[in-house]
């Protein structure tokens, strides 16, 4: 069931990228946050009160701090996807797993100053190749700012996903975690959106866009918080990246976008990076960090 859950998920995120995808060019970035935080508010709020759950919670911090980088990592993410390629966008976002190994090293190099994990080194130099190809030195056809945002992005989607797993092994409930999460991105949405030129008129012809990125983004919430804190993590890590088969597909059938051949390989590269980036740290980062201790 873990397995469908990412699945599902990863097919609902890469709808709400669409939905963004098509909103961008009507409404600001901080607009659409507002908007998806605040369908998320009243999907979860409605689930919430149905399963007789209480909003009052045992771990604020944890909250706080999963709110903080998911926030910023939705963000960054929606601004790239209206100014990116849609699949170079999506591949930026889902690399977390490269990211977390990324943290994973630096932190123990810190505690030890040496290498301690070096496959693992070289799946994460990997996935940096593979952003490298994706994006072109030369950013031909990417603007700079939106791919420097994207990549960040993803390292910021790397914290949120480590805080959520935390939120799980605290007992946690999965529908308490997303609605608090709807609700930080709603408040963050709107000071966003008065602080950048306030609201844009709605026109039937595009405000359906809106509640349908929430609602895609709410479900996929769930999905995937449901996904890390109950399943195995290489199953679920390696199952996120079916989103860029699904974004692959809408970019090249909904938007007719065709990206340079050496940005497949970037991405196929990223993909495997990510993959053998969870693998080592399940079945090697363990055993190094006991030699070294």
């Amino acid at each position: 069931m873990q397995a469908l859950w990412m699945a599902l998920g990863a097919l609902f995120f890469a709808m709400m990228g669409v939905c963004i995808k098509l909103a961008s060019s009507s409404y600001q970035t901080m607009e659409i946050v507002m908007y998806r935080g605040l369908t998320g508010i009243v999907m979860f709020a409605v689930m919430l009160r149905m399963s007789g759950l209480s909003l009052a919670t045992p771990v604020p911090r944890l909250h706080v701090q999963r709110n903080a980088a998911g926030i910023a990592a939705m963000s960054l993410w929606f601004y790239a996807i209206g100014h990116l390629p849609f699949a170079t966008a999506m591949t930026l976002n889902n690399m977390s797993s490269v990211w977390i190994g990324t943290i994973l090293i630096a932190g123990a190099w810190w505690k030890t100053r040496r290498m301690a994990y070096p496959w693992l080194f070289v799946a994460v130099v990997a996935g940096f190749v593979g952003v490298v190809l994706l994006l072109d030195p030369r950013f031909e056809g990417n603007a700079p700012l939106p791919s420097v945002l994207g990549v960040c992005s993803g390292m910021l989607s790397a914290m949120a996903y480590m805080q959520v797993s935390a939120l799980g092994k605290a007992g946690e409930p999965e529908l308490r975690t997303v609605f608090y999460f709807s609700l930080g991105t709603t408040l963050v949405g709107l000071v966003g959106t008065l602080a950048f030129g306030g609201f844009t008129p709605l026109h039937w012809q595009t405000a359906w866009l809106l509640p349908a990125t929430g609602i895609f983004a709410s479900l996929g919430q769930l999905c995937l918080t449901r996904a890390y804190t109950r399943g195995s993590t290489l199953v679920v890590a390696t199952l996120q990246y079916l989103g860029l088969v699904y974004a692959s597909l809408f970019s090249i059938l909904l938007f007719k976008e065709h990206l340079h051949p050496w940005a497949w390989w970037g991405m196929g590269i990223i993909v495997l990076s990510g993959v053998a980036a969870t693998w080592l740290r399940q079945h090697g980062s363990g055993a190094a960090a006991h030699r070294t201790s």
